[in-house]
């Protein structure tokens, strides 16, 4: 929010290829009072038409990268968006390299996090997609 003319102002577009997705974001920004700050657009990452090129100076992605089927894609219009000098940031899950945690967390993952899906959400597909694909996702 911008006191006087002189402070820059910031345009946000918060986009997701899920309509629902996007509107538990549009609720939470208006509980948060930030909803006047920001743009939500329902968008594919392999399909950024909706934007210009070199018109962003940031985009970030977080935990969605591994859930692309062409990844390659959504690079590349990644980087048509960006401006020179932009910056790209992917938030995703790693691979955990410590002896005896990798065990704990994979016996974790497999085992605990799809039955607290289905426990909490009656879902244990959705979790358990979730730690399959971060598992397969690429080092």
């Amino acid at each position: 929010m911008r006191v006087n003319s002189l402070e820059p102002s910031v345009d946000i577009i918060v986009s997701d290829i899920n309509p629902d997705m996007l509107e538990v974001g549009k609720k939470r920004a208006v509980e948060r009072g930030i909803f006047q700050d920001l743009t939500f657009m329902e968008i594919n990452a392999e399909d950024l038409s909706a934007l210009e090129s070199d018109s962003l100076d940031l985009y970030t992605i977080s935990f969605g990268i591994r859930n692309v089927p062409d990844r390659a894609k959504a690079l590349r219009e990644a980087h048509r968006c960006l401006r020179k000098g932009g910056r790209f940031m992917c938030l995703e899950f790693s691979e955990v390299v410590v002896p005896g945690l990798k065990q704990f967390y994979d016996f974790y993952s497999f085992n605990v996090i799809p039955g607290m899906g289905h426990a909490i959400a009656n879902d244990r597909d959705s979790y358990q997609y979730l730690v399959e694909s971060i598992k397969m996702f690429p080092k």
